[in-house]
């Protein structure tokens, strides 16, 4: 399932993975730490619970003869020790759960120290209009994890107590297979509504960071860039002609 670059000691790296969810919003956030963080793409990751896609180059950084984007890659920051997954395709339905059973149990023998699940929720599903539009849900590991569970009490963000994340894709079932092998992990998501969401992604890394204690943004950097790759995201403009 796992393909690397070279082999990587892993333990006590924290662990970036997004679910596929309303307004493809993580990836998107996951794409801004990418760039911003010119991470090292070390590895991919194969199943059949992956609908395979290639394509050109997301990242300038990256960009070489030989490269191709495929449906989920790893990314790396050795020196942040910080992995970061990207995937680019919703997970064949039947195969879901072995596909998140793996994922967790690699999570587990690699002894990684904390996972960040990034999601998002229909905005129409948010009730609370006093709050802002983020929530987490955190296993007792993480909350129990010294300086994270600080953090968790941000007033930027609230404790999920809904249940269901609606539009939130695998990230519930990720936690609960992550939690079943006692690693620490945190669901942050966001409520939005499907369109352009690029500025909630670039919105979902900022608080992302602030979560992570500002490891995210490298020193000299005040906020997120995009990838040269959005600007394709919604092709031409429209022609004027139509008018």
């Amino acid at each position: 399932m796992f393909s690397f670059k070279v082999e990587i000691d892993f333990t006590g790296y924290s662990f970036i993975v997004p679910s596929v969810s309303v307004g493809n919003v993580p990836q998107l956030a996951v794409d801004a730490v990418i760039e911003t963080l010119q991470l090292e793409p070390i590895g991919l990751l194969w199943s059949p619970a992956l609908i395979p896609i290639v394509g050109a180059p997301a990242f300038e950084h990256t960009n070489n003869d030989n490269t191709v984007t495929t449906t989920a890659e790893l990314y790396i920051s050795k020196a942040g020790k910080l992995l970061v997954l990207q995937i680019r395709a919703p997970l064949v339905g039947p195969l879901r759960q072995s596909f998140l059973d793996e994922l967790s149990e690699f999570v587990r023998e690699r002894k990684f120290s904390r996972v960040f699940l990034l999601a998002s929720c229909f905005s129409h599903e948010k009730f609370d209009i006093r709050t802002g539009p983020f929530r987490y849900v955190a296993n007792e590991l993480y909350e129990q994890t010294g300086d994270a569970a600080g953090r968790l009490q941000d007033e930027r963000w609230t404790k999920h107590v809904g249940g269901v994340i609606h539009g939130g894709g695998y990230a519930t079932k990720l936690l609960e297979a992550l939690t079943v092998r006692s690693v620490p992990a945190v669901i942050f998501f966001m409520y939005v509504s499907e369109g352009d969401n690029t500025a909630e992604g670039l919105l979902l890394a900022r608080m992302l960071n602030a979560l992570t204690g500002d490891r995210l943004l490298p020193a000299g950097k005040s906020d997120f860039r995009w990838p040269n790759s959005w600007k394709h995201l919604f092709g031409t403009s429209h022609p004027r002609s139509l008018y």
